[in-house]
Parts: C-alpha cells; structure tokens; sequence
C-alpha cells in the first residue's frame, strides 16, 4: 500500500498558475507579489484571420458577377437586382460580422499574419483545428459553388445562343 500525500505536499508538487482577476498567480507562492496580466507575455491568437473571410466573400462576388453578365438585360434585371441586394444583404452581415468580430479573451494576443494563422490553431465550438483545416472548411464550399455557378451560367448561356 502507498501512503497517500498531503493535500499541501501535492500542492506544492504542482506548477499550476490560477487567474484570480487581474493578476496571474502562481499557486506555489501565495504571498509573492502578484504581476498584472498586462504585463504577462500573451498566448497566441486563435481567431481566423480576415483573408479567411474574404475568399468565400469574393467567390460570392464572382458568381453575382457572372450572374449579372450572362442574364442582365430587360426584366431579369429587375429580378438580378432584388437577388443580389437580399443576398448581399444576408451574405454580407455574416461576413462582415466574422471579419470584424473581436477576440474578447483578453489574455491572448489580437492580430497574427496569414501564415501564422495557417500554422495556428483556431477556436471552434467542438475544440481546436489547425488554421489549414479551418481555411479549407470556410473556403471550399463557396469556391466549388461560385465554379459550379460559373459552369451553369455557361451552359445556359451556350443553350441560349
């Protein structure tokens, strides 16, 4: 049979750093002074960078715009022009609500560069991703849609004339 530990040998075993309020304190040394966590070096960022955001954005735009060459012209373009300001409308929010979203965790660092964000991680409601994988889910399904678009335009243009 082991002899169990004290609750106080145990705790002091551990390395573990708690977050009371503004300050970081290290739970090994309760009556040390205590450093505000402005001055402590901040964790990385593990919000998606606005380029993430801005490549279904522009697929969208490249479909409305294939949309408006191929079918402008008499009435369809009264019904082009309702289309796209509802989907602009919808659309746009959405973006622009995940573009200019803050990362309210006050404790991690705000802005990162592409690349790190695609070296990263990134917060999603079931735990963490890579920013490749996070990258791949935002941008795939609105490029294989503006492509598929394009391809159907095409075609019914080709049948038109």
């Amino acid at each position: 049979m082991r002899a169990r530990r004290a609750p106080q040998e145990a705790t002091c075993r551990q390395a573990a750093v708690l977050r009371h309020g503004s300050a970081l304190v290290d739970a090994n040394f309760r009556d040390a002074e205590a450093r505000p966590a402005s001055e402590a070096m901040p964790l990385p960022a593990t919000s998606v960078h606005p380029v993430a955001v801005a490549i279904p954005v522009a697929a969208f735009a490249w479909f409305v715009l294939a949309a408006w060459i191929a079918f402008a012209g008499g009435e369809m373009s009264l019904v082009l022009a309702a289309v796209t300001f509802v989907s602009v409308m919808f659309f746009g929010l959405l973006a622009g609500g995940g573009a200019l979203a803050r990362n309210v965790t006050q404790e991690r660092a705000h802005r990162r560069s592409f690349r790190e964000f695609l070296d990263g991680d990134v917060d999603i409601a079931t735990g963490r991703i890579t920013g490749r994988v996070a990258l791949w889910q935002i941008a795939m399904a609105p490029i294989a849609l503006a492509v598929g678009g394009t391809i159907m335009i095409g075609c019914a243009v080709w049948v038109r004339s």
